[in-house]
């Protein structure tokens, strides 16, 4: 079940989720993370060791307040946990705030955990097993069905306490109830969504969910009064681990073992695998420090240990009123009780030792000692992440080492091959770096220059001003006859590094194109008011030569006119 969501924009690929990923469920292709349903074990560590936010638990408090707002009866089932998350003066101050929320009835968990633990015991009375592993942590569920299906066998087929409340609270009243389950697990989202579980559990939100909402609505629990539990469990019901009889005949023979985390699990479930173990009753939990330390915890500056004396001082609390069983006529029946356990099992292929080189090749790991396992990119090891490469659940440019190396080995091509002048000056003016191409222009050697003063070769006066100023000097036009060139300097001031970088642009050719230019464009223009000069005159003259001939043609014409006026007039 997907309970997790990604936000591509607050994600800074520091692959800290694929590290804590145990399976390696979690995807990042450049602005793109996908958890792959078949793999996860839905523990959340990824969300827990997010720092940026990019992974969010899906909101359900709106389904609750749906159900709230609907003519439903809805009831909570409180995990035995809650004291750990939040801060009160009286636990009775949780159900105060609760029922201010809007709940109807406010029941602790640990009713249905009273009746697992019965079931618990009388199957370890019965059971021939060798070794037995409670079930009562999903995510070690999914672990063991997922990538340990050998174990299926040693899993006691008994539902958790969760659902067996959930089943309780249903079997006692009308079908027109809502039962929402608050704790401090994320894995219990996808539990309640089972398939054999559907109909238990209506809603699960945890802790964190919870503390929002109460700050949402303004409620400050250590200003509540106190309120009872509509229906307590016993302090046995409360207690994870389980606090479980194994003095019963039957019972004697087993162990009892206490494991928490995802590594920790894999290595006594390894144990288990290769027969190492004998007589074991395997309590395992996934989260690191167990359920007081859950992923479904607020991320808050509380420590574990803080947690873990506020939930013990509830469980003394408990023990020393003496609250004892108020359920003894509700219970379950022991088909109802019961827990199927499946085989979904993961494939994982395997790949030649050529193809795993073949792609560490890629990543410029040709020999061993290339292969520095530095788990960046998340995998542990260099030939684990080309499996997962060639899985294509990972990338090439997930290697950060080989990334650095190409960025450096960029910066060097870059850095020795630029026609610019390229060099660095610490705060004393004396010279750190000096590329290939401030040799050519300044006619001397890198190794020359190397911590020598900048002086040696021109005036330091453009990097005091910078150094004084702070304000970097960007296109300035200067000269060096000596060498004999003209330069567009830019001198860039960087603080953290301590040092001032030049880069100067050859424009020499440039300059002396632009003079010719001027010159040739000087001569032009004379050269065109010389022919101006010359037609001008040429028009001149014509136009005083049309000029007298005109005169004279008009003088002609007119004496012409007049002779054949005349001769008309004689007759």
């Amino acid at each position: 079940m997907k309970f997790i969501n990604y936000v591509s924009e607050n994600c800074n690929h520091c692959y800290k989720c694929i590290r804590v990923c145990s399976p390696k469920a979690i995807s990042i292709f450049e602005k793109t993370a996908a958890i792959d349903q078949k793999r996860c074990i839905s523990c959340g560590e990824c969300y827990v060791t997010c720092e940026q936010n990019a992974l969010y638990i899906i909101d359900k408090v709106t389904e609750v307040k749906e159900a709230i707002n609907s003519s439903k009866k809805v009831i909570v089932s409180l995990s035995p946990s809650f004291p750990g998350a939040f801060e009160t003066e009286s636990v009775g101050q949780m159900v105060t705030a609760l029922k201010k929320l809007g709940f109807d009835r406010v029941e602790e968990t640990a009713v249905g955990g009273d009746l697992v633990i019965d079931a618990y015991e009388k199957y370890l009375q019965n059971t021939k097993k060798e070794n037995v592993i409670a079930t009562t942590c999903p995510s070690t569920n999914y672990l063991i069905e997922k990538y340990y299906p050998e174990l299926r066998d040693n899993m006691i087929p008994i539902i958790s306490p969760m659902i067996a409340h959930g089943k309780l609270l249903k079997k006692e009243y009308d079908s027109n109830i809502h039962v929402v389950y608050i704790g401090p697990c994320l894995a219990k989202k996808a539990e309640a969504r089972e398939r054999q579980n559907q109909g238990a559990v209506d809603t699960v939100i945890t802790f964190v969910e919870l503390k929002e909402w109460l700050e949402a609505e303004g409620i400050e629990l250590e200003s509540l009064t106190t309120s009872n539990f509509d229906k307590e469990g016993t302090i046995k019901g409360s207690t994870i681990p389980c606090r479980i009889n194994l003095k019963s005949p039957g019972a004697n023979r087993f162990e009892k073992m206490v494991v928490s985390g995802v590594d920790n699990s894999k290595e006594v479930l390894d144990s288990l695998l290769e027969g190492e173990l004998k007589g074991v009753f395997l309590e395992v939990a996934s989260c690191e420090r167990g359920c007081t330390n859950g992923t479904g915890m607020p991320k808050d500056d509380i420590s574990y240990y803080i947690r873990r004396k506020r939930t013990k001082q509830y469980l003394q609390e408990k023990k020393k009123n003496g609250r004892k069983n108020v359920q003894s006529e509700r219970r379950l029946a022991s088909y109802e009780l019961a827990k199927m356990i499946y085989d979904q099992s993961v494939e994982i292929p395997s790949y030649s030792t050529e193809e795993v080189e073949r792609v560490l090749r890629s990543m410029g790991k040709n020999k061993r000692e290339d292969e520095l396992n530095c788990d960046a990119c998340g995998y542990g090891t260099c030939r684990a992440n080309a499996e997962s490469i060639l899985r294509g659940t990972s990338q090439v440019n997930m290697c950060l080492p080989f990334m650095r190396a190409k960025a450096e080995s960029l910066k060097n091509v870059i850095f020795d091959h630029s026609p610019n002048a390229i060099f660095m000056v610490d705060f004393n003016f004396n010279v750190r770096e000096f590329n290939p191409s401030s040799e050519r222009i300044f006619q001397v050697s890198s190794d020359q220059m190397k911590d020598e003063p900048i002086s040696t070769v021109i005036s330091h006066d453009l990097f005091q001003e910078v150094l004084e100023t702070k304000i970097n000097t960007i296109g300035k036009k200067v000269e060096y006859p000596q060498y004999g060139v003209i330069l567009i300097a830019n001198i860039i001031y960087l603080e953290d590094e301590g040092i001032l970088m030049a880069i100067m642009t050859d424009v020499t050719s440039a300059e002396k194109n632009k003079e010719e230019l001027e010159r040739v464009k000087g001569e032009t223009i004379h050269a065109a008011q010389n022919v101006i000069d010359k037609q001008m005159r040429v028009a001149q003259e014509i136009a005083s030569l049309l000029g007298e001939t005109t005169a004279e043609t008009k003088v002609t014409l007119t004496k012409l006119k007049e002779i054949v006026l005349g001769e008309g007039g004689d007759r």
